[in-house]
């Protein structure tokens, strides 16, 4: 009977740790959402809500960005995304640390000057108060 109890709690035990490691999945995927819904609309206040203090912006182009010039870029309409389609994302997960890696399909109007970008991106989340923020992405052009 002993052991019966002991493989019990050793399997509450795996089925648990499984399951707050698809929590955090989910977690992340939803912080994923939350950038892309931000970049589409624009607003300074969801950008700086997903986005951590130290964050390394990197576009398929080369050029980097800190927070502040990644968020008034977007903000005051230098960098305009109308759409954006994700596909293919994956996540890794490691302990308060998750690195996203995904395709990005999506259309632009930067500069009045309508087009279209296929990019596959990787971002680095960090757990920072309970919350995912995005501290690092780097883009690549196909």
């Amino acid at each position: 009977m002993t052991r019966f109890f002991q493989f019990l709690t050793c399997l509450v035990l795996t089925c648990s740790t499984a399951f707050a490691q698809q929590a955090n999945e989910a977690d992340v995927a939803k912080a994923m959402d939350a950038l892309n819904a931000a970049i589409l609309s624009a607003d300074a206040q969801k950008l700086n809500a997903i986005t951590g203090a130290q964050l390394s912006y990197g576009h398929s182009n080369g050029r980097l960005e800190t927070k502040a010039e990644f968020v008034s870029s977007l903000v005051e309409r230098r960098s305009v995304f109308v759409k954006i389609e994700i596909s293919n994302q994956k996540i890794a997960m490691m302990g308060d640390t998750a690195i996203v890696r995904n395709h990005l399909s999506g259309d632009t109007n930067s500069g009045g000057k309508p087009a279209h970008v296929e990019l596959d991106i990787m971002y680095v989340f960090r757990l920072e108060g309970g919350e995912w923020k995005l501290i690092g992405r780097q883009a690549y052009k196909l």
